[in-house]
């Protein structure tokens, strides 16, 4: 028997629902009906970064150092760009390995370069990338001789080609979305086979991408359809079957950009900067890649044209990611904001920073749609405060809790700060979903709540391997009478170390992919 994890990116109960209920996923009833699960929260800001690591370890961010893909950093004025070297823990299958199982992980996000362990890591999008519009052609999975495999056997791609991004999202960039759900499928089951690991997790994510552009339409509602044909693979042979996100997706009915919101209320200055130009003159990202792909040149571009001239070119929404950082006038700015919220104070002292701080919680937890009335946040928190762990203080000055509905922008350009539509048809919302099925289950549907982190103790315990001591997860109360996981008590030990064995890479290709796919908006 293999403990296998699926996991959806963006995926909760309200997006599924009408589907499962009416048939269409008739795999996905089949594990309800044989398991247990329900709702799980994700780690704030609900982002793929941090969320899937959230999931590995066991922890929130505040003991991985890491609290989304970026952050800004206002004493430095830069912009600083995560990857997988810089996440400070130990995840499950490490455990595992520790207790003589193998292990085999596929395109899960936040994985690149990917690391050493007993069995093989497949790095996955967004994250691994060679640059903006040029997919990774090697270094992407360890060992040498399981991307060997995959290249030779299955032609694997760790990217969609064409890629699909806000300014082109049709036909073709959607199938190429449907291939790559069938081609992550395929490999996970020719690594089963070949490899024989005790514990497998495959990550199905370019979904998320369609939601975000398709919400529930056609497009997604086939992805779904496929996924769940997919899953068909792994069902009735004896496996312990877990499927899981990192967080869900919701219809925007509202945008809040929230560095507008910032300016107009004296907390952030900007000057003119060439992208304002640019993109008054109508020259933006989404035509010249629009262009660029009818011409067949997407590749020919990105190597001739130097990357920091290609940043310069604006988003038609306007100043986005670390280009914000090159518009604003320091000397007056007092706060700014990435996408979902995370804000990063610029004070003096202690004193005016903790006003600032109470002084912006109170604001920004009144703010209403002007036409609606509608609160568009739910609240504001100090990131050392929300966070716990030995990194908690090197969190976001304040963590904003989008109220559902909402996107929450950092784009600076729009004329107002608020709109009823943006770049996005479906947004993040920490509502997600997990389900349990197979022999060491329950089966009592979905009648439970879960935090994201208590994934991982679930898992090591329901293979017999003591709980690290310090997950801030628990063990579920999920498993069949006689097995394992309800025959022992839930045993802790030492945590590991966080040491890596992957070569440490720029990341500056990465961040570039994905800005391409609206994650960095």
């Amino acid at each position: 028997m293999t403990t296998i994890v699926i996991g959806l990116d963006g995926a909760n109960w309200t997006l599924l629902d009408e589907w499962i209920e009416d048939g269409e996923l008739p795999n996905l009833g089949q594990l309800i009906e044989s398991g247990v699960g329900g709702r799980s929260r994700s780690c704030l800001p609900p982002l793929t970064v941090p969320n899937w690591k959230c999931y590995s370890t066991g922890k929130n961010p505040g003991k991985l150092d890491v609290f989304r893909f970026d952050k800004i950093d206002t004493e430095a004025r830069e912009h600083v760009f995560h990857d997988a070297t810089d996440f400070k823990s130990a995840e499950l299958w490490d455990y595992l390995n520790q207790e003589g199982y193998t292990a085999g992980v596929i395109n899960k996000p936040s994985t690149y370069p990917p690391k050493s362990i007993d069995g093989f890591v497949v790095a996955g999008g967004p994250d691994a990338s060679e640059s903006e519009y040029r997919s990774l052609g090697s270094g992407f999975a360890s060992p040498d001789d399981a991307e060997d495999y995959l290249r030779e056997e299955l032609d694997y791609q760790v990217h969609p080609k064409p890629m699909i991004s806000p300014s082109e999202k049709g036909e073709e960039e959607v199938e190429a979305v449907l291939d790559l759900i069938s081609l992550r499928f395929e490999a996970a089951d020719r690594l089963l086979d070949r490899e024989d690991p005790d514990f497998l997790h495959l990550t199905v994510f370019y979904s998320m991408a369609l939601q975000h552009y398709f919400w529930r339409d056609e497009p997604v509602y086939r992805a779904w359809q496929q996924i769940d044909e997919e899953i068909g693979r792994f069902l009735d042979k004896g496996h312990d079957i877990i499927v899981m996100s990192d967080h869900g997706t919701c219809y925007v009915d509202a945008v809040f950009y929230i560095n507008v919101w910032l300016v107009e209320n004296g907390y952030l200055s900007v000057d003119r900067s060439i992208d304002e130009t640019l993109r008054t003159l109508g020259f933006t990202r989404e035509r010249a890649l629009s262009v660029a792909k009818r011409l067949g040149i997407v590749e020919l571009l990105s190597t001739v044209v130097p990357e920091r001239v290609q940043r310069i070119v604006p988003w038609e929404e306007g100043v986005k990611r670390d280009r914000i950082l090159s518009v604003i006038d320091w000397e007056e700015t007092k706060a700014v904001a990435s996408n979902q919220g995370p804000i990063y104070l610029s004070a003096d002292d202690k004193e005016e920073y903790e006003l600032l701080r109470d002084e912006l919680i109170e604001e920004l937890e009144s703010v209403a749609h002007p036409e609606t009335k509608d609160p568009l946040v739910r609240g504001v928190y100090r990131g050392e405060e929300y966070y716990s762990g030995e990194y908690a203080e090197n969190a976001p000055d304040l963590l904003l809790d989008q109220a559902n509905g909402v996107h929450t922008s950092d784009a600076i350009g729009p004329e107002s700060w608020y709109s009823s539509s943006g770049v996005w048809k479906g947004g993040n919302m920490p509502e997600g979903v997990f389900l349990m099925s197979g022999p060491s289950f329950e089966d009592r549907g979905l009648t439970e709540e879960a935090r994201i982190v208590d994934l991982a103790p679930t898992i090591l315990h329901s293979m017999g391997v003591s709980v690290p001591g310090d997950m801030d997860g628990e063990v579920l109360d999920v498993f069949d009478e006689g097995s394992i996981g309800s025959e022992r008590s839930v045993e802790t030990q030492p945590p590991l170390g966080a040491d890596r064995t992957a070569e440490d890479r720029s990341t500056d290709d990465v961040e570039q992919r994905l800005e391409d796919l609206g994650y960095l908006e």
